[in-house]
């Protein structure tokens, strides 16, 4: 395991072509290593990858590259162990790295770089190993919608934040909420490993929208069966709060449950 000293070196050797897949994967086995055993060191690395100089430039060409071979058919063994090691320096969820940095998370999300995860992400790719990838890609795609998620549940948490959303004036916005959240049950329901923590901001969003009439009228049309069929008993199961908010949620909609389908917002 390299040095925590050492570390901005390597970070610079990631400037050299020559060296640069051999620092990746240097990096990316030190932020492994250490993740249970120095998350502090861990957030350093990723404050030190995103602020040093043209290091999110050169991950963005690994990816770039990685894309292009994708393209053209010419993926190898090397090629995806190489962008493995691009993801782990930008992967979120169980990894802190850039995207779980608190310092560095929105300016991840501002520059926009997850977008060019999505070719990734939709590729089936031919070598067994390419579904690896894909889970990597998905955390990192995953800590942007848990981020938008936390926020959302605070908007709805703040009086002001329920009425405005809640208004006649903004049917649009909640229509669209809702739909974006029918969209991502429908994902989680078919890979429920994919982010129980997702599962329980929606499931937290619903309650709280519930509280207000036209809240509540929105998630009576636009719920979906996947969270009253117990296709979710899994994570329930392993994951006592969200059992807890299921239940919460199907005594809250109690007998308004046969409106699900003929309901209209």
């Amino acid at each position: 395991m390299i040095r925590p000293m050492a570390i901005p070196r390597v970070i610079l050797e990631l400037q050299d072509e020559s060296s640069r897949e051999t620092a990746l994967r240097c990096l990316s086995r030190f932020l492994i290593e250490i993740r249970e055993e120095n998350p502090r060191m861990y957030n350093d690395a990723g404050h030190m990858l995103y602020y040093s100089f043209g290091t999110m430039s050169i991950l963005l060409q690994e990816i770039l590259a990685f894309l292009r071979k994708m393209v053209e058919g010419s993926l190898k063994y090397r090629s995806i162990k190489r962008i493995a090691n691009v993801l782990t320096l930008i992967q979120a969820n169980r990894l802190f790295s850039i995207a779980a940095n608190s310092a560095t998370r929105e300016k991840l999300i501002d520059s926009q770089v997850p977008i060019f995860l999505l070719p990734v992400i939709k590729f089936k790719g031919p070598l067994e190993d390419f579904d690896n990838i894909c889970a990597v890609a998905l955390s990192v795609i995953g800590i942007m919608c848990q981020i938008g998620m936390h926020i959302l549940e605070a908007i709805l948490r703040n009086e002001y934040g329920m009425s405005y959303i809640c208004s006649p004036m903004c049917d649009d916005l909640l229509t669209g909420l809702m739909k974006a959240w029918r969209e991502m049950i429908t994902i989680l329901a078919k890979s429920q490993d994919y982010s129980p923590r997702l599962v329980f901001h929606v499931l937290r969003c619903y309650m709280l929208l519930c509280v207000h009439d036209r809240g509540f009228s929105a998630v009576l049309s636009y719920l979906l069966d996947p969270m009253l069929d117990g296709t979710f008993i899994e994570s329930a199961e392993k994951f006592p709060i969200i059992g807890r908010l299921l239940d919460e949620l199907l005594m809250t909609i109690g007998g308004n449950v046969q409106q699900l389908q003929t309901h209209a917002f």
